[in-house]
């Protein structure tokens, strides 16, 4: 278990290493949104489509380490996918010089189609089913879902998870530092609750790669992970709940993405109806930028929520 964290961790480290110098090279730099922070503008050009660096050692490693078994590499599949799919949208917006990458219809249907193959390969494909996890219960008791019906909720969920840690990615070192804090609660909760061992590698692997990929991406950061990163991390997210039949712990260990979208949201919502706003800026964390938060405050207190979710995760299963 220790050593696919710290395999995990020297390969990013060194893809790291390897990869920032080509990133400059080719002029892979970050395009900024011109209606956010106006201190956002300074990190115009910084080396993007990072997510490189965590991506292929997570899926190297989780296919190495449980040799091969078919759910780890549907698994892997997806985060690629995912993955794939936020680097079209990376490079079209490079190409552009524009924050307009892939459409936005474009991008929902790709989204649904990775979904929807992944939701029918576990719900009628894998011993997993259509049954979810019950909280509160010692003996891990199971509530069965008709396999149609949770098929949807798999595509809506996905969804939502893949976005909503789109949404976090806002501030460096924010989306990786609350990401890992979730792989450690799966980590925990998949090798001691679940007996999972499959999930706890790959787990396990996207922490270690995560804290090397931060090493980079503190603030002020050398390299952004792109949404080449974040969905790749939202897929993971999404199929890692949902393999341990438990999406609902999204809601407790991911509280920050949660916070995140419903920020943004609320505040759209609002500023229809009255033409007001209820945050500075959203999503929330730009809220808390305009207060004047450092980028390292906002995240160490993120961070630190996310911790305390996943603690108050943990004792609910």
């Amino acid at each position: 278990m220790v050593f696919i964290l710290i395999i995990a961790f020297l390969l990013s480290l060194i893809l790291g290493k390897l990869l920032l110098p080509l990133l400059r090279r080719l002029k892979i730099g970050q395009v900024v949104r011109d209606d956010g922070p106006k201190e956002h503008l300074k990190k115009a050009g910084t080396p993007t489509m990072g997510g490189i660096i965590f991506i292929i050692p997570v899926v190297g490693c989780a296919l190495y380490f449980t040799k091969g078994d078919m759910l780890t590499a549907v698994a892997c599949i997806v985060i690629l996918l995912s993955g794939a799919i936020g680097f079209i949208d990376d490079l079209l917006k490079i190409r552009r010089h524009n924050k307009d990458g892939l459409k936005p219809m474009l991008k929902t249907f790709c989204f649904i189609a990775v979904s929807l193959a992944y939701a029918i390969y576990v719900v009628y494909f894998t011993e997993i089913g259509s049954d979810i996890v019950i909280p509160f219960t010692d003996s891990l008791q199971t509530f069965h879902i008709p396999g149609w019906i949770y098929v949807i909720f798999i595509v809506f969920f996905y969804n939502a998870v893949i976005n909503a840690v789109n949404f976090t990615d806002g501030v460096d070192g924010l989306c990786g530092s609350v990401t890992c804090m979730i792989f450690v609660f799966f980590a925990l909760a998949s090798h001691i609750i679940f007996k999972n061992d499959d999930m706890t590698y790959i787990s396990l692997a996207l922490c270690g790669s995560l804290l090397a990929y931060l090493i980079y991406n503190v603030h002020p950061a050398k390299v952004m992970m792109g949404d080449t990163g974040s969905l790749a991390l939202g897929g993971a997210v999404a199929l890692v709940s949902i393999n341990l039949r438990i999406p609902w712990i999204i809601l407790i260990a991911g509280i920050i993405y949660v916070i995140e979208i419903l920020s943004s949201v609320i505040q759209v919502l609002h500023y229809k109806r009255t033409k007001k706003r209820v945050f500075l800026m959203a999503p929330i964390h730009h809220h808390f930028e305009l207060l004047h938060w450092s980028e390292n405050k906002i995240v160490l207190v993120f961070t630190a929520v996310s911790f305390a979710g996943g603690i108050a995760a943990y004792f609910m299963l």
